[in-house]
């Protein structure tokens, strides 16, 4: 499939992401407890990393089925949207639950979500683009990325 070296390099960085959340566990914030918002970063980092690790996967699966990239990436796209608006709405629910978006950071990862989620799904209906797959995906993996940082940022030195 054409850009299978690109979705497979976009699953090994979702990784090794993943395997970067073990530093979050040796950090310890200025009150010495995380807030439950802060947990829930913790847990995303993992969650979404393997979610972008097999969502990279999808449309090499797809065309192994099908045949044709276009249909995989449609296929994968409409797939991933689905799960996606899911996690969104989840993860949503879980950090409103925690207190909600009250710094810039929370505000950057309800924006990130959704962002993704809306190119997969206009990516199933309308543009059927690995390239636009690809970004969707890198911007789902930069809500791990930021939900790290917040976290090695406000652990004490």
């Amino acid at each position: 499939m054409p850009g299978e070296a690109l979705l497979i390099g976009i699953a090994t960085v979702a990784v090794a992401v993943a395997g970067f959340t073990a530093v979050t566990s040796t950090l310890v914030p200025p009150d010495g407890a995380w807030a439950p918002a802060m947990r829930i970063r913790q847990r995303a980092i993992v969650s979404t990393s393997f979610n972008v690790m097999f969502e990279s996967l999808a449309p090499l699966i797809a065309f192994a089925g099908f045949g044709d990239a276009r249909t995989a990436i449609t296929v994968a796209s409409a797939g991933v949207a689905l799960y996606a608006t899911g996690i969104v709405i989840w993860r949503g629910r879980q950090m409103l639950r925690a207190g909600g978006p009250r710094t810039r950071t929370a505000l950057v990862l309800f924006a990130l979500g959704p962002t993704a989620t809306l190119l997969f799904w206009l990516n199933a209906l309308a543009f059927a683009s690995l390239a636009v797959y690809a970004l969707a995906l890198c911007i789902q993996l930069s809500v791990a990325v930021v939900s790290f940082y917040s976290l090695v940022s406000a652990a004490q030195s």
